[in-house]
């Protein structure tokens, strides 16, 4: 079957185009989900982190740091990455409903 034969919406793509666009969306959609949770997880650990330095003194925390135990990330810069993976995620959300739209379109 020709590209010509196929049912083409009144905006120049097929509707298996536009539902491959709409998977497509879907991935980056749950990737950013996953980029959010591990940042979210990355914060509890922080904290503990925290609190652990606090009991185990200097040296021991060396120890740990320097086997890679304990991070020395910053949690502000993991609440940054919270922050922007939301607004991102957001918009990919939005753009999905508009795409999820035009889907609707096509089926009535």
């Amino acid at each position: 079957m020709s590209r010509d034969a196929l049912p083409v919406h009144h905006r120049g793509m097929t509707r298996i185009e536009i539902e491959l666009y709409a998977d497509r969306l879907s991935r980056h959609a749950e990737r950013l989900r996953d980029d959010l949770e591990g940042a979210r997880m990355r914060l509890g650990w922080l904290r503990l982190e925290s609190r652990a330095r606090e009991q185990l003194g200097v040296r021991d925390c060396a120890v740990l740091e320097a086997l890679g135990v304990l991070t020395s990330s910053e949690e502000a810069a993991e609440r940054r990455l919270v922050d922007r993976r939301l607004r991102q995620l957001e918009v990919v959300e939005r753009f999905q409903a508009l795409v999820e739209a035009e889907l609707e379109e096509l089926g009535s």
